[in-house]
C-alpha cells in the first residue's frame, strides 16, 4: 500500500501513513496524528484488519497525538479482538506512550519489536 501524506491548510505535510498488508499488517504513522489526519490512518486500519485480524502501528514518528488517534487505535483494538486478532505497538514515540499513561490505555497495547515481527 502507498504511503498517504496528509497536507496542513499550509501545504505542509502534517501526517504520513503507510500500510504494509501482511500478517500481521503494519501501520506506521508519523507526523501529527490528530483530528486533522485521522482519516488516512482510519481508512489504513479497516483495509488492513480486513486483510489480516494481527496488526502492529510503528509510531516512533508521531509528534503529536490526541484523543482522536487514541479513539482509532481503541477502535481498531476492538474490531481486531472481535475478529480473533491483536493490536501491538512498535517504537511508541514519547507522544504517544505519554497519551496511553495519561489515559490508562497503555495497557491495552502491548509493545513489540522489529525481532519479534520477523518471526513467523
Amino acid at each position: 500500500m502507498e504511503s498517504t501524506p496528509v497536507p496542513s491548510p499550509d501545504g505542509n505535510v502534517r501526517c504520513t501513513v503507510l500500510a504494509r498488508l501482511g500478517e500481521p499488517s503494519v501501520i506506521t504513522v508519523s507526523g501529527d496524528a490528530d483530528l486533522h489526519s485521522i482519516g488516512p490512518v482510519g481508512e489504513a486500519v479497516r483495509t488492513a484488519l480486513d486483510h489480516h485480524p494481527h496488526l502492529v502501528f510503528d509510531l516512533g514518528g508521531v509528534a503529536f497525538a490526541d484523543s482522536s488517534f487514541l479513539n482509532v487505535l481503541l477502535q481498531a483494538r476492538n474490531t481486531s479482538l472481535e475478529r480473533g486478532g491483536s493490536v501491538r505497538l512498535l517504537r511508541a514515540s514519547s507522544q504517544v506512550r505519554r497519551l496511553l499513561d495519561l489515559t490508562g490505555a497503555g495497557t491495552l497495547f502491548p509493545a513489540t519489536t522489529d525481532e519479534q515481527l520477523k518471526q513467523p
